[in-house]
């Protein structure tokens, strides 16, 4: 590029800032309040004792957010169908029941919704199971039973509506990747063997989505496999991860296997690393083969002796798109349940599921061929190279400041387009006001890439929120 176009680009990214201001002033107003306000009182999680020594533990969550988002569909200043400035309110109450011979059980009732009679251009029908008042949408968020060593032997048996995560979420985190992830549960079993004090070898079923109860037309979605955990300190890493997955989706015939492994380990001079690979193949429709492969690669560097004790770390994420010219095979890495805001919240505003009416069709119209859910977010065919640091500036306070920057770029586009996605931009804030309140914050801004086309304008976003856990 250019240096002309350099000075171009950096003009555009200053007079998005200027023009997206909502996102800058939650951070300058929030942080005085962080930095200023009075401690609060903590609020200590109930215990009660029944039935002997059956004990229940009763807690909860309420969260409060205040969003602005702006062309984090369409990347135009034309349209305003995708420029939002609303709340959103998360409540979560939960039952935690400890009873005899290590059985645990956890239920918990969660509702979150956009306010009062909201509904959403983009999505047909509005966001109805979000209404107020309208969808009464109070749900099982979580209710599974754990039991210990069943029949005597090594094994556990987790078995019922879970948030099952595994690593740093890369693969399997998020179960409901809907429009916004109201919730990210699987409904399933797993069965944990524990091989000794620090392996174990995990065998998962899970449904995503059962739809229709009928076979008469099968349009599930279900995840299987197993994956194993080791914490033994070995040469290569303190802890080790290797997973065989298979994610099937009857509806359109999709039935994706994934063979994968991370490597990790945190040491005392401050460094730490992360590194994990996955291969996929198996069939991505009828009559196409699916053949991707995904990484992500972090090194971090805490320097423990020096003020704010910041961490600087780098991360590298892959993953491939589709070969247009290879018909038959799919080369497009598919997301599994990887779909939430592991890149930062703009991100994954970007990345979700709207057919053509994200501009992301303009590089890649078949971005979203292997999703049957509208609203998921579907992260593949970008490279991502990212620089960032963590400070903690204050000692007496548990603020924590976060500033990033990437750079994007497709793998594959279709056509003569441009594989420039652009510049993103990340600052956020977290603040633990008392033991269970924290406030946070967080802005955004991606700068468009010539993969966008011709005066594209810049996606932004900006929240604060504040959470009270009980």
């Amino acid at each position: 590029m250019r240096s002309s176009e350099i000075f171009s680009r950096r003009l555009l990214a200053a007079a998005a800032l200027r023009r997206a201001p909502a996102v800058f002033r939650i951070l300058a107003l929030g942080l005085p309040i962080l930095l200023f306000s009075p401690s609060s009182r903590a609020i200590e999680t109930k215990e009660i004792k029944i039935l002997g020594d059956v004990r229940l533990q009763v807690g909860g969550e309420v969260r409060m957010r205040g969003y602005y988002l702006d062309n984090f569909l369409d990347m135009s200043d034309s349209s305003d169908a995708d420029q939002w400035s609303v709340f959103r309110i998360r409540t979560r109450v939960y039952v935690h029941a400890f009873l005899e011979r290590n059985v645990f059980a956890s239920v918990r009732i969660g509702n979150q919704h956009f306010s009062e009679g909201v509904t959403s251009i983009p999505l047909a029908g509005g966001d109805h199971w979000e209404q107020e008042n309208k969808s009464n949408k109070f749900f099982v968020d979580e209710a599974y039973v754990d039991a210990k060593q069943v029949f005597g032997l090594p094994l556990d048996l987790q078995i019922g509506r879970q948030n099952p995560m595994y690593g740093t979420g890369w693969i399997v985190m998020d179960g409901q990747s809907q429009y916004g992830s109201t919730s990210a549960y699987l409904d399933g079993l797993r069965l944990a063997w524990h091989l000794g004090e620090q392996v174990t070898l995990d065998g998962l079923y899970f449904k995503d989505e059962e739809r229709d109860r009928s076979n008469a037309a099968p349009d599930d979605i279900t995840l299987m496999g197993v994956y194993f955990t080791s914490t033994a300190p070995l040469p290569i890493g303190r802890k080790q991860e290797f997973y065989a997955l298979g994610r099937k989706d009857e509806l359109i015939l999709k039935e994706i296997y994934m063979f994968g492994g991370r490597l990790s380990n945190a040491f005392e001079s401050g460094v730490d690393y992360s590194a994990e690979g996955a291969w996929q193949t198996g069939r991505f429709a009828q009559g196409m083969d699916q053949r991707a492969y995904g990484l992500k690669l972090d090194l971090g560097y805490r320097i423990l002796d020096a003020p704010a004790t910041p961490r600087f770390y780098g991360q590298l994420v892959r993953f491939t798109g589709d070969d247009f010219d290879t018909p038959g095979r799919r080369e497009a890495w598919d997301v599994y349940y990887g779909g939430w805001p592991q890149f930062g919240d703009l991100l994954v505003w970007k990345y979700i599921n709207a057919g053509a009416g994200n501009a992301i069709s303009r590089y890649d119209p078949a971005y979203a061929l292997g999703s049957s859910v509208a609203g998921e977010a579907v992260y593949s065919n970008f490279n991502m190279y990212t620089g960032a640091v963590d400070v903690w500036p204050l000692r007496d306070l548990s603020l924590k400041l976060t500033a990033s920057y990437s750079r994007l770029a497709a793998d594959e586009t279709a056509g003569t387009a441009d594989d420039e996605i652009g510049d993103y931009y990340q600052l956020g804030a977290d603040y633990r006001y008392s033991k269970n309140v924290t406030f946070s914050f967080y802005g955004a801004l991606l700068d468009p890439g010539a993969a966008f086309g011709e005066g594209a304008d810049p996606a932004a976003e900006g929240y604060w929120d504040i959470t009270l856990s009980f």
